[in-house]
C-alpha cells in the first residue's frame, strides 16, 4: 500500500525553467584596440614618496601619545604575576633588576617523594654493602635464596629463633616479614 502510493511522485517529470528566446548570456565584451595598445606601466627600481607612503605601517591607534609610547619603551617588559600552585617554579615575589638574576627554584627534596625514594634507596644500598663487608655478624639484608629458605622454614613450623641462628640472622628479621602465612616462598617445579 505505501510503495504504490509514492509512485506517481515518481513518475512525475520535472520541468525545468525555460529561458525566453532572446534572453541568452550576452558575450563577453572585448577591449577596444586603443586599451590594448597602452600598456601596463613597469616595475620600477625607485622609491618615490608614493611607494614610501604606502610600505609605512598606519598607527592603529590614532590617539596614542608619542611621549607615551617612549614612556612605555622606558618601561621593558611586564612581569606577570606568578601563578601560586604546587606545580609553579615562579617566584611569589618579583625579581627586581637591581636583584640580580636568581637560579632555579627547586623544591627542597624533604618535600620530593621521588627524591625521598632514591635518597632511602641509597641508604639501604650503603647499608647492605658494610654487612656484605663484615660477614661474621648476624646478617639483616637477605638476598633471594636465603628469604626463600627462611619463609620455608617458617611454613614447616620452625620457631623463629631457630631460623635466625641457622641462617645468621639479626634477631627480629623474621619476625619483620610478617606472621606466618602472610609471605610464602613460590613452589619451584
Amino acid at each position: 500500500m505505501g510503495a504504490k502510493a509514492s509512485k506517481p511522485a515518481q513518475a512525475a517529470t520535472r520541468k525545468f525553467p525555460a529561458r525566453a528566446p532572446g534572453s541568452a548570456a550576452p558575450p563577453h565584451a572585448r577591449p577596444s584596440p586603443a586599451a590594448q595598445r597602452n600598456p601596463e606601466p613597469r616595475a620600477s627600481y625607485a622609491k618615490d614618496d608614493a611607494i614610501k607612503a604606502d610600505g609605512a605601517d598606519p598607527d592603529p591607534n590614532p590617539m596614542t601619545n608619542p611621549a607615551f609610547s617612549q614612556r612605555l619603551k622606558q618601561m621593558g617588559v611586564a612581569t606577570p604575576n606568578p601563578t601560586l600552585s604546587n606545580s609553579s617554579t615562579a617566584s611569589p615575589y618579583p625579581i627586581f633588576p637591581d636583584q640580580g638574576p636568581q637560579g632555579p627554584n627547586y623544591p627542597s627534596p624533604a618535600q620530593n617523594p621521588t627524591l625521598s625514594a632514591l635518597e632511602a634507596r641509597q641508604r639501604l644500598q650503603e647499608a647492605a654493602q658494610r654487612e656484605f663487608e663484615r660477614p661474621g655478624q648476624g646478617r639483616e639484608f637477605l638476598d633471594v635464596g636465603t628469604l626463600k629458605q627462611a619463609l620455608m622454614m617458617q611454613a614447616r613450623g620452625v620457631p623463629t629463633p631457630d631460623i635466625e641462628k641457622r641462617l645468621r640472622l639479626k634477631s627480629g628479621v623474621v619476625d619483620r616479614l610478617g606472621p606466618k602465612g602472610v609471605t610464602q616462598p613460590l613452589a619451584s617445579g
